[in-house]
């Protein structure tokens, strides 16, 4: 989307700006905090549809959440808004895919991908069972998983509503619309930004650790390769793996020898793809770096649309942590 300056009315005066006619930066907050409102409206009317279903079909709302039809559309809701932000911020600001990242990258990417997924995967997965069990002095309990059915072929429905098109849509709102917007404050400051969106996006008190570092390393991935087609591929292989393990258990068998020697292998690949990420791509940055005036680098003009937004996921966070100390 470019922004030009607005031409001057015959009076003198510059045509009132209407609301959508923002800076780039701000148009991601707005998409930010668009998103999280849509998704808490979908998520109301869903509950309300659900307890009229109650009292029409003789049922409690807890034996409707265990069907498979409730499972599955308490995870494609979010999908519907999702689709719907992406598509109007295109028509409304005329962004081709390719201007938020759809576009090729080096093959090098997908593979310094694979291993930082696999080092954020296994090496994180320590990390964040430690931040549970710190929970866990307080009285707080995990929710259950409440995937759907992986029976039979129920594995291909999961895998696409789970791990498809979250990979496809998350990236493209995260390491694509918004990140786009606010790039241009540097790594560092959207890689961190990066991290705090994502992980307080999913609400999810167990997960803030795992996913603030995964939000920060898939930014500096996605910024390194001037695309997000490496960051949609770990999000989706990371989301199938948890599925393939809940379906088969392959990690939960794994002997105690196999276990340590995954955490050190993880642990190395983590470090080596942070590490080449972080020094050996400085080209970019420094480039960046030195065109960057103050004005451009500045995050209030994302901030202050994206505040809504930041404000009511971390509500939610708040109310699913004390959901989860009073379980």
């Amino acid at each position: 989307m470019k922004q030009t300056n607005t031409p001057a009315t015959g009076n003198g005066r510059s045509p009132k700006k209407s609301f959508l006619d923002q800076p780039r930066k701000a148009v991601s907050g707005m998409i930010y905090s668009g998103a999280i409102i849509g998704m808490l409206l979908i998520s109301l009317v869903f509950s309300v549809t659900v307890a009229v279903l109650s009292r029409s079909l003789g049922m409690t709302v807890d034996e409707i959440s265990q069907t498979q039809g409730y499972r599955y559309c308490s995870y494609l809701l979010y999908q519907i808004v999702y689709i719907g932000i992406i598509a109007a911020f295109m028509g409304i600001y005329k962004e081709k895919p390719a201007q938020f990242g759809w576009k090729k990258t080096h093959p090098k990417y997908y593979l310094i991908g694979i291993f930082l997924l696999f080092g954020l995967m296994f090496s994180l997965n320590y990390v964040n069972n430690c931040f549970v069990a710190f929970l866990g002095l307080f009285g707080y309990t995990m929710p259950e998983s409440s995937l759907p059915s992986l029976a039979g072929g129920g594995i291909v429905g999961v895998l696409f509503v789970v791990a498809v098109l979250p990979a496809v849509l998350e990236e493209t709102l995260f390491r694509g619309v918004i990140l786009e917007g606010i790039k241009d404050c540097g790594t560092v400051a959207a890689c961190l930004l990066g991290g705090l969106l994502f992980c307080v996006f999913h609400q999810s008190p167990a997960q803030t650790v795992y996913q603030f570092i995964c939000g920060a390393a898939f930014t500096l991935l996605a910024i390194r390769a001037q695309s997000l087609l490496p960051t949609v591929m770990m999000h989706f292989l990371n989301n199938a793996v948890i599925i393939l393990d809940a379906k088969f258990k392959f990690l939960e068998n794994l002997p105690m020898g196999g276990q340590i020697a995954i955490y050190v292998v993880s642990a190395v690949c983590l470090l080596a793809s942070l590490a080449w990420l972080i020094f050996a791509e400085r080209t970019q940055s420094q480039a960046e770096s030195a065109g960057q005036n103050k004005m451009k680098r500045e995050i209030g003009p994302f901030m202050y649309p994206a505040l809504p937004g930041i404000l009511l996921c971390v509500l939610m966070w708040v109310l699913n942590l004390a959901n989860g100390l009073g379980g």
